[in-house]
């Protein structure tokens, strides 16, 4: 039997996203966010990934801010709670933690001078010093992966009895599988979120690959003389057959035999038709579960039939978003909050009420 000589290509990793850990590495005071220390970056990525996430947590966004406090509180000389919630909602929502470094007067029976948000893409925790497992430090660079070249900042925990570093409030949601970095609520469904890429990029690389999920290109009259003509041979397959995002693969095969033109097979995908419509309803019942979202026409998703929720439906299901998704979410963050902002104006009573927003 003759050799046969075989090329394939496959699709390239859409993205870097792994298995969420921390990890305490050699030679570095810092709690790894993930394999790589960068698994944020990642968690920023899926709302680029997924047109359904996206809008879930945009939606959660939206009616955590609500209308707004009623009363707003200054919390810098130049901002106010309200000028600066929707960022801190949307980081907690997107990566289950919130940094805010806290700047106290110089004299601190005054209170805090003002409160600044750090994007969490910027902080990583501490290792802890004692067996507790208390975390005393924060760290904070512009980019992770070249630390040594961007620098790092030290930051302590805060702590109204140190006056000389500076400090930081993490905010984070607890899960006991974790004791260093929140998690995000929508954990559980990150696959979901990412397999809803795949299939978006899929279904464009058939369409600029003319539709052929895959093709099997056979030479039968001997083989090339070189690896070189080899590749030259499967790149001008590729240009002439591939797109930019191909959704399948080129197989190329030599033998010996009779002399004729090249056979081209097209390979046939292994979905059946349809499977593709009932795996896309499927991650999207996944994701609006893992965001505890009732009814996807709250986020603007019409069922398959179209929106057929009735007003009466669709104001009972807001109510129960707003019970069981939003306004956990604004309690936490108001009790978290409360503390600082009464620091930030001292001697003036402080009573942090959102006016929320109303079913349409």
């Amino acid at each position: 039997m003759k050799k046969v000589i075989q090329n394939i290509q496959f699709s390239k990793q859409l993205d870097s996203l792994v298995k969420f850990e921390e990890r305490v590495m050699r030679g570095v005071p810092w709690v790894s966010w993930g394999q790589d220390n960068i698994f944020v970056m990642g968690l920023y990525d899926l709302l680029d990934f997924s047109p359904i996430h996206n809008a879930c947590i945009r939606s959660k966004i939206d009616n955590v801010v609500g209308q707004g406090f009623i009363t707003d509180y200054r919390i810098s000389t130049k901002e106010t709670l309200n000028d600066v919630f929707r960022d801190m909602v949307f980081d907690y929502l997107v990566t289950g933690n919130l940094f805010l470094e806290v700047i106290w007067k110089e004299d601190r029976s005054q209170g805090l001078a003002g409160i600044h948000y750090i994007p969490s893409k910027y902080m990583r925790v501490g290792l802890p010093d004692n067996a507790e497992m208390e975390v005393e430090k924060y760290y904070y660079c512009r980019d992770w992966l070249n630390f040594k070249k961007s620098g790092v900042i030290e930051f302590l925990q805060f702590n109204p009895k140190v006056f000389t570093h500076r400090q930081i409030v993490h905010i984070r949601d607890r899960n006991p599988a974790y004791w260093a970095y929140g998690a995000p609520q929508y954990l559980s469904v990150a696959n979901d979120i990412r397999l809803n890429h795949a299939i978006s990029v899929h279904n464009l690389g058939l369409i600029t690959n003319g539709g052929y999920p895959g093709l099997w290109v056979h030479f039968s009259d001997g083989y090339p003389q070189s690896e070189q003509e080899e590749r030259d041979i499967l790149r001008q397959i590729e240009n002439r057959y591939s797109g930019p995002s191909s959704a399948g693969r080129i197989t190329v095969s030599y033998s010996d035999g009779d002399l004729g033109k090249p056979e081209i097979t097209q390979i046939a995908s292994g979905m059946q038709q349809g499977a593709y419509t009932e795996i896309f309803e499927l991650i999207q019942r996944q994701i609006l579960s893992g965001h505890k979202i009732p009814d996807g026409a709250l986020i603007g998703l019409p069922s398959p039939t179209g929106f057929n929720s009735g007003a009466e439906l669709l104001e009972t299901a807001h109510r129960l978003f707003m019970k069981t998704s939003i306004m956990p979410v604004q309690n936490f963050l108001i009790r978290e909050l409360k503390p600082l902002i009464e620091l930030t104006n001292v001697g003036i009573p402080v009573d942090l009420k959102i006016e929320q927003n109303t079913v349409i």
